[in-house]
C-alpha cells in the first residue's frame, strides 16, 4: 500500500478500503487550494482593491463560469476512465492514443469556449440578472478569465489522466506551485498596481498557463511510466476520440444539468423581499456559505473521483470483486467525511462566514451571517444525501456507463429544481432563503431512490460484458 510520492498506485490491489481516503486525500487538498487561492483573490480586492463590490464582482462569476465550462471540462473525465480501463488492461498503446488525443481535444476546445466567452460575458451577466452596480466589474473579471481557458482545460486534462493511473499526487503538486504564483500576482497587480479585479483576473490566467506547463512538462519527462507525452504524437485517434466524447459528453451534459438551475437560484437571491433581512445582506451570506460549503463538497469530489479511477483500473483488469468493494468503500467514506465536516462547521459557522463576509457596519455584518447559516446548516444536515449520488454516478461511468447518469441528474435535479422556483417558490410562504435552498436535498432524495435499481441493472450488464475482451473497447452506454 505504500507507494512513492508522485508515483502511479495500482488501484487493482491491496487494501482498497485504506487505499481510497489516501487516493482520494490529495484530490481534495487539491480543491481547497483552488478554493483558498479564490478565496485570496476575493479577500485582495476586498482589501486593497475596490472593497465589497470588487469582491461582489468577482464572487458573483462562480455559478456562470461553472455553468460555461463544466459541460467542456467534464470531457476529461472521459479520458479519465478511458485511461484507468487501459492501464486495467495492459493497454500502454492505446492509452497514449487517449492522452495524445486527449490533449489536443482540450486545446481546441479551451480556445473556442475561451474566444467565446470573452465575447459574451457582459450579455451573460446580464441575462443572470447581475446587479447594475457590479456588472462592469464583473464583465471585466470574466472577459480575462476567458483568456486563460485553453491553460485550465489543459491542466484539468492532464489532471484527469495522472489520475486515472494512480497519481492522485502530481496534480497537488503543480497547482499548489501556481497557487503560490497567483497569489503573488494577485498582491503585484492589486496592491502595487491597483488593477483591482482586472488584476486577480490576470493573476488567475498567468497561475494556469504555469500550471498547464508544468502538467506537460510532467508527462513529457514520465519515462519510467505508464504513459508519457511526445509533440510527435500529438493527432488525433478516431477511436480514443469517440471514446472520450462517448464518455465526457454525458458526464459534461451532467454537469450542465446542475449548473443551469444553480443559476436560477442564484438569480432568484434577488427576488426575496419578503424577508427581514435586506437583499444585499442575503447574497453576501449565501456566498459565504458557498465557500464555506465548497471545502465539504471537495470530500465529496475527491472520493466520487477516487471512485471513477478506482473502478476504471478494476474494470478493466475485470475484477468484478474489486468493483463490489470499491462502491460500498467509496459510500462508507463519504458519510465519514461529510459528517465529521459537518461538525465541525456547525461548531465554527459564525467565524467561518465571518471570513468571507466583509462589512463595516455591524448590523449589516450579523444579517448576512444569518442569512448564511440558513443555508449552511440546510446544507450541512443534507449533504450526505448529495454524496450518495455522486458516488452512485461515478461508480457507473467508472464502467463506461455515461449516459445514465446524466438523464438521472436531468431530471431528478434540473426539472426537479426549476419546476421548484417556477411553482412553489413563486408562493409567499416558500419565498425565502431556507426553501429556495431546498430545493437540493428534495432533489437528491429523489435522485438517491432512483439510482437504486439503475446501479443494481447497469451493474450485472457490465460484469457479464466483462468476460469477453473487446466489450472494454464497444460497451455501449445503458
Amino acid at each position: 500500500m505504500k507507494k512513492a510520492f508522485g508515483k502511479e498506485m495500482d488501484l487493482t490491489s491491496g487494501n482498497l478500503f485504506w487505499k481510497i481516503p489516501l487516493f482520494a486525500l490529495p484530490m481534495a487538498l487539491t480543491t481547497w487550494l483552488q478554493l483558498l487561492y479564490t478565496t485570496i483573490d476575493l479577500w485582495t480586492v476586498a482589501n486593497f482593491g475596490g472593497g465589497s463590490s470588487s469582491m461582489s464582482a468577482v464572487g458573483s462569476n462562480g455559478a456562470l463560469i461553472h455553468m460555461i465550462i463544466t459541460v467542456f471540462l467534464a470531457m476529461s473525465l472521459g479520458a479519465n476512465v478511458a485511461i484507468a480501463n487501459a492501464k486495467g488492461s495492459g493497454n500502454k498503446v492505446y492509452a497514449e492514443k487517449v492522452l495524445h488525443t486527449a490533449l489536443v481535444l482540450a486545446l481546441f476546445l479551451g480556445i473556442a469556449v475561451g474566444v467565446a466567452g470573452a465575447f459574451l460575458s457582459g450579455p451573460l451577466l446580464k441575462l443572470m440578472g447581475t446587479i447594475d452596480s457590479i456588472i462592469d466589474k464583473a464583465t471585466t473579471y470574466l472577459t480575462i478569465y476567458f483568456v486563460g481557458l485553453p491553460f485550465l482545460m489543459i491542466y484539468n486534462y492532464c489532471a484527469q489522466i495522472m489520475r486515472a493511473l494512480g497519481d492522485s499526487n502530481k496534480p497537488l503538486i503543480i497547482l499548489t506551485i501556481s497557487g503560490i504564483i497567483n497569489v503573488l500576482f494577485d498582491l503585484l497587480f492589486v496592491v502595487v498596481f491597483k488593477l483591482d479585479v482586472a488584476g486577480v483576473a490576470w493573476a488567475t490566467v498567468i497561475s494556469e498557463a504555469v500550471s498547464a506547463i508544468l502538467s506537460i512538462l510532467a508527462f513529457t519527462f514520465n519515462k519510467g511510466g505508464f504513459v508519457s507525452f511526445s509533440p510527435k504524437k500529438l493527432a488525433i485517434d478516431s477511436i480514443a476520440l469517440k471514446e472520450i466524447v462517448r464518455i465526457g459528453l454525458p458526464a459534461g451534459l451532467q454537469g450542465l444539468a446542475f449548473s443551469v438551475p444553480n443559476v436560477l437560484i442564484q438569480s432568484s437571491l434577488y427576488t426575496i423581499t419578503n424577508d427581514r433581512i435586506p437583499v444585499e445582506d442575503i447574497v453576501n451570506g449565501s456566498a459565504a456559505s458557498g465557500q464555506v460549503e465548497g471545502y465539504i463538497y471537495a470530500l465529496i469530489e475527491a472520493l466520487s473521483g477516487a471512485c471513477v479511477a478506482f473502478v476504471g483500473q478494476n474494470y478493466g483488469a475485470r475484477k468484478k470483486e474489486n468493483i463490489r468493494k470499491v462502491f460500498w468503500y467509496a459510500q462508507i467514506w463519504s458519510i465519514i467525511a461529510n459528517l465529521l465536516a459537518s461538525l465541525v462547521c456547525f461548531v465554527l459557522a459564525n467565524p467561518l462566514l465571518g471570513l468571507f463576509i466583509h462589512e463595516a457596519d455591524q448590523e449589516h455584518l450579523s444579517f448576512a451571517i444569518e442569512a448564511g447559516k440558513q443555508r449552511l446548516f440546510l446544507f450541512l444536515c443534507t449533504y450526505w444525501l448529495d454524496g450518495i449520488m455522486d458516488i452512485d454516478s461515478s461508480y457507473v461511468r467508472g464502467m463506461k456507463r455515461s449516459t445514465a447518469p446524466a438523464i438521472i441528474i436531468f431530471f431528478g435535479c434540473t426539472v426537479s429544481r426549476i419546476i421548484f422556483l417556477f411553482t412553489l417558490f413563486k408562493l409567499e410562504p416558500f419565498h425565502n432563503v431556507t426553501w429556495l435552498y431546498a430545493a437540493f436535498p428534495i432533489s437528491w432524495v429523489l435522485v438517491d431512490l432512483v439510482y437504486i435499481p439503475v446501479v443494481i441493472t447497469i451493474q450485472k450488464k457490465a460484469f457479464r460484458e466483462i468476460g469477453t475482451p473487446s466489450s472494454l473497447l464497444n460497451s455501449e452506454s445503458l
